[in-house]
């Protein structure tokens, strides 16, 4: 594929209408329904696999270190120590407006 972002469009294009797999150029199976091959497919699966199982690690590791700081998991505010609940008041205001739509 070419680097210049209106060339990689008409790139597409010309295989996407072709029958082709638009990533690789690869002939695609007639009875497929998607855009992109088997292969390809599995390449962006197993991408965004890795994408997210690495965010997630990164989202847990900051709530934990923030309940353990005695601060909201979500916005980072410090807690009272008085104060019962994991999240402050703001969070758990705008998390119930969001349930109660």
């Amino acid at each position: 594929m070419p680097v210049i972002p209106a060339e990689r469009r008409i790139e597409y294009g010309k295989r996407k209408k072709s029958g082709c797999c638009p990533r690789c150029g690869n002939k695609k199976k007639k009875s497929c329904k998607f855009s992109y091959c088997d292969d390809c497919r599995a390449f962006f699966r197993n991408y965004n696999q890795e994408v997210s199982d690495s965010l997630n690690k990164a989202r847990k590791a900051k709530y934990k270190q923030r309940k353990k700081n005695n601060q909201c998991p979500r916005c980072g505010v410090k807690l009272k120590k008085s104060y019962k609940k994991t999240i402050c008041p703001a969070c758990l205001e705008k998390q119930y407006n969001y349930n109660n739509k």
